[in-house]
């Protein structure tokens, strides 16, 4: 029996652009991946990504082929451009006078993307006071290839729920995360770093709303933000170390006191 909608799975996958020149990796959970194609890794945590089927987080081509798989299994997948980025539209390649890009703070240089009434371009031409920019997404009109693959199938609700919260806090460790799931509450103890992520209410709101949506049978979630105390233990060296020099010390005060009150 293939996967159901509403299933929390993690998968791992390599997006790739075909070009003329070779496949070029754009994204990528697997380090080893990231590294082959010059990512940046220092600082960025690799691992799978949740799913939750039939929610949209993957192009319908990709699920399509998801709810078939098995756990454990591995597949490639090509999409046509239609499936992907979609195709190359002229309508999209627009001319401007160079003259509204400078009132707006622009200065035109050929082959830099620029921000233009909400929508991202490229400048591709400057000439005779006029710019051409492509409003096309970089990767239209070019076939794209996934690399899938079905880690785990989760069952459990407290699990379903930690990677839920982990999903909206990158980079928070799995240990530093538990979740307790009683009768009709859930809580879940935190390191306080959450509260240093940018716009981190925004986040726990984003949480908030995952959970009435996936789970509703949980009424209220009792967040607790868990400090771990390091208290230093003294090695038996050192504490012996100390209790000989604080008896030297003594030592030294009652033979000055002695001394004085002869005297």
């Amino acid at each position: 029996m293939g996967l159901q909608k509403g299933d929390f799975v993690l998968v791992n996958y390599t997006i790739s652009v075909l070009e003329e020149s070779g496949e070029r990796v754009i994204d990528t959970t697997i380090k080893e991946e990231a590294e082959k194609a010059g990512f940046r890794t220092e600082n960025v945590a690799f691992e799978p990504e949740l799913v939750v089927v039939g929610e949209g987080f993957l192009l319908k081509p990709v699920e399509e082929k998801l709810v078939e798989m098995n756990e454990g299994e591995k597949r490639e997948i090509v999409l046509e451009p239609s499936q992907a980025f979609g195709e190359r539209d002229p309508k999209n390649i627009r001319v401007i006078p160079a003259r509204e890009l400078s009132s707006r703070g622009i200065i035109p240089r050929v082959g830099e993307e620029i921000e233009l009434d909400g929508k991202r371009g490229k400048i591709i031409k400057i000439g005779a006071g006029r710019v051409t920019i492509d409003f096309n997404h970089p990767f239209a009109g070019k076939k794209v290839k996934v690399v899938l693959s079905l880690e785990k199938v989760l069952k459990n609700e407290e699990e379903k729920i930690k990677v839920l919260f982990r999903r909206w806090f990158r980079g928070i460790p799995q240990d530093k995360v538990n979740v307790t799931k009683g009768d009709g509450a859930v809580r879940i103890e935190v390191p306080p770093s959450i509260f240093l992520f940018e716009n981190s209410f925004n986040l726990l709101s984003g949480f908030v709303r995952d959970v009435e949506k996936y789970f509703g049978d949980i009424a209220s979630i009792e967040l607790v933000e868990k400090i771990q105390l390091e208290r230093g233990e003294k090695k038996e060296g050192e504490a012996a170390s100390e209790a000989t020099t604080a008896s030297g010390e003594t030592s030294s005060q009652e033979a000055k006191a002695e001394e004085k009150a002869a005297q």
